[in-house]
């Protein structure tokens, strides 16, 4: 059974659990998993600091991220966890343009009512040619 905490006198998921099957969605690709755990508005904050408010910003951008990367995959390492927040050391596997490399953040995630509403991510820095990187010829990004 999931980890289940009582919130306005009904059982939720934890902060844990939903992190954990948002992350699930994430390496599916399973964007209708992922937007229906996105509220219309939001603080998501990536590395660097850019800023991203609604789901649909949030959404357009993985798309993004997918186009460069063949294949990703987020892991769960370490967390901290409070009745509605998440603060977790993460790894990222990713292979673009055929090179494959580990990146490893840290993450916030706040959660209310089963929904994501404050996202943080911190990392290493981004290799160059991994920054420099193009979705191939012929994507839409």
């Amino acid at each position: 059974m999931p980890d289940q905490h009582i919130v306005g006198g009904t059982q939720q998921p934890t902060a844990r659990e939903l992190t954990l099957r948002f992350m699930d969605a994430y390496n599916r690709r399973d964007r209708a998993a992922m937007r229906a755990m996105l509220p219309p508005a939001l603080e998501y904050v990536r590395p660097g600091g850019t800023r991203l408010r609604t789901a649909d910003e949030v959404m357009e951008q993985y798309e993004r991220d997918w186009a460069l990367a063949e294949l990703s995959r987020a892991y769960l390492r370490e967390y901290l966890e409070s009745d509605s927040e998440i603060r977790a050391e993460i790894t990222i596997e990713a292979t673009i343009n055929g090179r494959s490399g580990v990146l490893e953040g840290a993450v916030t995630q706040r959660w209310n009512e089963g929904k994501l509403v404050r996202y943080r991510l911190y990392t290493d820095p981004v290799p160059a040619e991994v920054a420099a990187a193009r979705p191939p010829a012929g994507t839409d990004s």
